[in-house]
């Protein structure tokens, strides 16, 4: 299934994290100075008030002071970016569930239409692999939505599948696909059932999906390698 659609939202998220994270990169820095230039003052002092010996300590307290300071800042980005990356993905979410009726049931059709030619396409594979008198074709190829989505969209939903698949699947095919009296406790997207087979296109599952597949490229967006060193 395409996820195409999902990660252009994502990357809208992403950009505004990538200015949060600007931000935390320079406070981290700030922090950064702010402790080195503590060290070298009191660096100074000594200096100043004792011998050679503090000297060399004082060196120290710099080193470290640098070091202490570049733990701080790291501990402070790895804090912070699963924080972010969090964000991206609940947001991608959230904007998937505001989205005006009518584009939600466009997105909704694109899932379910993907969906639905999988099964199909499972099924001629099955059939070819079984004996043509042990096959029994479905009689019914159940939608399952949300309380919301139902009363939103359910309507409407199978016509726009129709109009998706109306030259790519069998007619007869299409006038199987229902939507459930049942409704379902998924946060948006929807279930297919046919038979004992459900493809679970919930819109949560999906997020999930994509964000196995983006979260190493959304990390480094955010954090690269070089801002972290």
């Amino acid at each position: 299934m395409s996820l195409n659609g999902l990660e252009r939202i994502t990357g809208k998220i992403l950009s505004d994290a990538q200015e949060q994270a600007d931000r935390i990169l320079a406070d981290a820095q700030a922090e950064c100075d702010r402790i080195t230039a503590d060290y070298a003052a009191r660096a100074e002092q000594i200096r100043d008030t004792l011998n050679n010996d503090a000297e060399r300590a004082g060196k120290d307290f710099i080193s470290r002071a640098k070091s202490t300071a570049a733990t701080n800042k790291r501990n402070l980005l790895l804090q912070t970016q699963s924080e972010l990356i969090d964000d991206v993905f609940d947001g991608t979410l959230e904007q998937l569930l505001a989205m005006e009726a009518g584009q939600y049931n466009e997105l909704l059709a694109g899932l379910l239409a993907a969906a639905f030619a999988e099964q199909l396409e499972a099924e001629r594979s099955a059939r070819m692999l079984a004996a043509e008198e042990e096959w029994i074709d479905p009689s019914t190829y159940e939608v399952v939505l949300n309380a919301r989505d139902k009363e939103r969209c359910g309507k409407t939903l199978i016509e726009s599948v129709r109009k998706k698949l109306g030259a790519k699947v069998p007619s007869e095919k299409l006038d199987m696909l229902k939507i459930s009296d049942k409704t379902v406790s998924i946060d948006g997207g929807l279930i297919l059932r046919c038979g004992d087979v459900e493809a679970n296109c919930s819109l949560s599952l999906l997020i999930a999906q994509l964000r196995e597949k983006l979260e190493a490229e959304v990390g480094h967006a955010l954090f690269d390698v070089k801002k972290q060193n």
